[in-house]
């Protein structure tokens, strides 16, 4: 690489039974701080291992009361490799099933027994971040996809062991078919994360951590009008929202953890928004390779301050300028084979 030899270390092993009720996957990843492939292809995590132990259990008949069952057991181990630091460990358990009126439906549970020490949010080689230890469980549910009218949720609940501090992630979402030809797809995903810790900043000597209330809506609309096996329409309404506040600034000690300080009081409050309209014609004229035509309508913004009602939000948002796209991909797909077949036609 530029006249330098770079020796670097990247291994991978494991093994597994694949097949049957019964199933199971060892494997083990190690990467060193050496290993520098950027000259051919792009990497960006080294120096780290990475464990991982899995049990599955399925049923591969339909029973009386299930189409279906898949029962999956995981645990995973992290660190970094040199200097050596102890990341996560971290258990799994997530269970689907499908009924015999074709709901599917499931949950899990996962938790860390010890805290974990973030190598990566303090964005600063040898230090680390103490994230306390958790517990989450979720529950997911979808309606008869053979049904008109589908639905779906999930919510997903993390608390932590410290006071005040959990995460809560939900999912809600309706398709309503018309026909064979047609469907409208909505989908609404807000999230909050209530008293989290991450990176705010960071001077020649001390490193700034903020505690904050960080919320997320993603809200999208989706129709298809399919006119046969080769070309469909899509129309896409889009609209992304986060904000966060922060309530309180530290300085990182060594050990991982906080102390409280004034000695950082940046306004960091911020709030993002980004709207997008997608009319999407696609036309798959040959195996492989497809023709699509694409108007886009975008805007966003970002505002140094949050917590606003959803009528100013808006107002502010739509009287940001918006940028009008008109695009056509191509993609041809060639096989060798044929190209190959070809030149020797024309010699």
């Amino acid at each position: 690489m530029d006249g330098e030899t770079k020796f670097g270390t990247k291994g991978e092993l494991g093994f597994a039974k694949i097949s049957g009720k019964n199933r199971f996957n060892i494997n083990g990843n190690v990467t060193t701080k050496d290993w520098d492939i950027n000259d051919v292809g792009f990497s960006t995590r080294t120096n780290f291992g990475n464990y991982n132990a899995w049990y599955g259990y399925r049923i591969l008949q339909p029973t009386k009361t299930f189409n279906n069952m898949y029962l999956n057991f995981n645990l995973n181990y992290y660190h970094r490799l040199e200097p050596f630091i102890f990341q996560n460990l971290i258990f799994n358990n997530n269970n689907s099933f499908t009924d015999k009126n074709f709901r599917v439906f499931g949950g899990g549970i996962e938790f860390t027994p010890f805290a974990q020490n973030d190598i990566y949010e303090p964005r600063t080689f040898g230090r680390h971040l103490k994230v306390p230890k958790y517990f989450d469980s979720w529950i997911w549910f979808e309606s008869d996809s053979r049904k008109k009218l589908q639905l779906n949720f999930t919510f997903d609940y993390y608390a932590y062991d410290e006071k005040g501090r959990n995460q809560v992630l939900t999912n809600f979402g309706l398709r309503y078919r018309f026909s064979d030809k047609f469907n409208v797809n909505w989908s609404f995903n807000p999230s909050f994360s209530n008293n989290e810790t991450g990176f705010a900043g960071k001077n020649s000597t001390d490193i700034f951590i903020g505690r904050r209330q960080r919320n997320t809506y993603e809200n999208a609309l989706t129709s298809k009008y399919t006119f046969n096996e080769k070309m469909a329409l899509t129309l896409t309404f889009r609209h992304y929202f986060s904000d966060v506040t922060y309530k309180q600034f530290y300085a990182l000690n060594q050990d991982g953890s906080l102390t409280e300080t004034n000695a950082f009081n940046k306004n960091l409050n911020g709030t993002y928004n980004a709207w997008n309209v997608d009319l999407r014609f696609s036309w798959w004229f040959a195996p492989g390779s497809q023709l699509t035509l694409l108007y886009r309508n975008a805007t966003s913004n970002y505002l140094e301050f949050s917590r606003l009602n959803v009528k100013k939000n808006y107002d502010m948002l739509f009287n940001e300028p918006t940028v009008n796209n008109i695009s056509l991909k191509l993609t041809y797909f060639l096989d060798y084979n044929r190209v190959k077949s070809w030149t020797k036609k024309k010699g």
